[in-house]
């Protein structure tokens, strides 16, 4: 039986190390499978968030930095940080400077959730977008305003599932589909719309809403997977989630 088995590792052509902000992660695991070749790895690390308070980003940023160097040891050909809230908690400078330093410390690649869909924004060239997002409304502002800063672009339209951190993973497949299209039609002006947080269902509203609307639709987490097959050398087109996967 072992003789028909591949020798070869699951992550035969990039292993890839993320570092997942929920404790209790399940959307980005799926979602990756879904998008990812063969012969492409998941390496991930849980991190310490339940609600976001300023304790457990404090956690959270300590712990990546622990799992980032033993994924190193582990052999991954490049570390992501994961949560824009994780990477941005010491302030947006030192973001960048986390990275840079991070990859000089480890001597393998590193990007960060912020730097991946920074990255993929200016792919898109993205200026006026609408954004919709799995979070309570009281997050709107932040995380309006985050993409701002990382995408140099302006949001004129925002709306919000309502849920909590830690039941985002329950939000119904068709959820992203819904809140896209109904933004788009209220701003026919966007570009682009953006789903901030790579741990609800959003990879498979892309392509659609791309087509009902011929603008762009940018995702936390198809951004994240772009940038990093993308640095480990794996440049095919990848159909089905996206101009971002299928053009660059």
């Amino acid at each position: 039986m072992t003789a028909d088995l591949d020798h070869r590792p699951y992550g035969y052509r990039a292993r890839i190390g993320y570092t997942s902000p929920p404790l209790t992660t399940e959307g980005f695991p799926y979602e990756f499978y879904q998008i990812v070749p063969k012969g492409v790895s998941l390496v991930v690390t849980s991190l310490a968030i339940i609600t976001r308070t300023k304790g457990e980003l404090d956690d959270s940023w300590e712990i990546s930095l622990r799992a980032a160097r033993e994924m190193k040891a582990a052999g991954v050909d490049l570390v992501c940080l994961g949560g824009v809230p994780i990477n941005q908690h010491k302030g947006y400078a030192n973001a960048d400077v986390l990275v840079e330093s991070l990859e000089a410390e480890l001597g393998i690649k590193v990007s960060s959730s912020a730097s991946a869909q920074t990255a993929a924004g200016r792919k898109l060239g993205v200026k006026k977008a609408v954004l919709a997002h799995p979070y309570a409304e009281s997050d709107t502002a932040r995380i309006s305003a985050s993409y701002e800063h990382m995408l140099n672009c302006e949001v004129i339209g925002k709306t919000c599932w309502g849920s909590p951190f830690n039941r985002i993973g329950a939000i119904p497949q068709h959820g992203a589909l819904e809140m896209g299209r109904k933004l788009l039609k209220e701003h026919p002006q966007a570009d682009t719309i953006l789903f901030p947080s790579p741990h609800w269902p959003t990879a498979f509203a892309l392509d659609i809403l791309e087509q009902e609307f011929g603008v762009n639709a940018l995702g936390a987490h198809q951004g994240i997977v772009w940038d990093a097959l993308r640095r480990c050398g794996i440049t095919e087109p990848i159909q089905g989630f996206g101009r971002l996967l299928r053009e660059f």
